[in-house]
């Protein structure tokens, strides 16, 4: 990798370890479907996945905050910001050790790039939990 990546990736790391959060999940692996294409195997065992990452909040559009009748609302949202190994995939069901444990969906994981190499990972959150 390069120098600019190396700062890329360091400042990501960076961020990470000020907050981090223990995240698990299970990934069923693929098998062939005898026509060449994989699908997934729910009849076997899910991998155990783990990685540390920083789950943190993101202002979700225009930041808005007002009094309603609920009380007060603004329209930050969460995401996740992990390094580039981190095998996190679209619409998976993270659990996120932060204290008390919490379930996220994954939004769309978006890949962040410089001089072509991808250097992290970043993803909108949703609860799963209720």
């Amino acid at each position: 990798m390069g120098v600019l990546w190396d700062s890329h990736y360091d400042g990501i790391r960076q961020l990470i370890d000020i907050n981090p959060v223990k995240i698990t999940w299970e990934r069923y692996p693929d098998k062939d479907n005898d026509r060449d294409v994989p699908i997934t195997d729910f009849s076997a065992v899910p991998e155990q996945k783990r990685a540390w990452v920083r789950i943190s909040h993101q202002r979700g559009g225009v930041q808005d905050a007002s009094a309603q009748a609920t009380g007060f609302t603004t329209s930050f949202s969460m995401y996740l910001l992990a390094l580039y190994d981190v095998d996190v995939r679209d619409g998976e069901i993270i659990t996120a050790e932060t204290g008390t444990v919490q379930k996220w969906k994954v939004g769309v994981v978006n890949e962040l790039f410089v001089d072509g190499e991808c250097y992290a990972k970043q993803a909108p959150l949703e609860r799963a939990d209720g």
